[in-house]
């Protein structure tokens, strides 16, 4: 079935307009979503986030699919908005989001094996160091995990944890 990358959904429940999309539609509306006002780059490092969540196939992460991991309930707020439902069609940012999600196989990875990303004043809200190390909670503070991997492109840092 073919698909006009980016036609405008109606907002059902959750995410369910969103079932049964093309990976590159879907994909092209998490990067557009979550990374529309980043540089290239900047979308290309929110587009391997959800490539290494895929490659990882596990549950927590949504499987081994673009689908599953991009659709995943909690993971990717974007997909929730208006901007991954009726992306400017006319836009720079849907169209370098769109080129990004379209040239998967082939662009480059900027950030290695990382496995979340936030904004930068995120990050830090959620970040406490200690002996030069950054330790990251998901969970208002009660439960921290060490940074291994750490890379920062714009307003987004992309990181990853101890025991993945």
């Amino acid at each position: 079935m073919a698909y006009n990358y980016g036609e405008p959904l109606e907002d059902l429940t959750g995410l369910t307009e969103f079932a049964g999309r093309d990976s590159v539609d879907l994909l092209a509306r998490m990067v557009y979503s979550e990374s529309g006002n980043q540089t290239e780059k900047g979308k290309r490092g929110c587009a391997h986030v959800a490539k290494n969540r895929k490659a990882k196939n596990q549950t927590q992460f949504g499987g081994a699919t673009y689908e599953g991991v991009i659709l995943k309930q909690y993971q990717f707020a974007g997909m929730t908005t208006e901007h991954a439902r009726k992306p400017d069609l006319t836009s720079d940012a849907w169209k370098d989001s769109l080129a990004v999600a379209s040239t998967m196989s082939t662009n480059v990875n900027p950030i290695g094996g990382c496995l979340w990303f936030n904004t930068n004043t995120l990050y830090k809200n959620r970040i406490k160091t200690e002996n030069s190390k950054e330790y990251y909670t998901f969970n208002g503070g009660t439960t921290y995990t060490e940074v291994t991997e750490k890379v920062v492109i714009g307003d987004h840092t992309f990181f990853n944890l101890s025991g993945y």
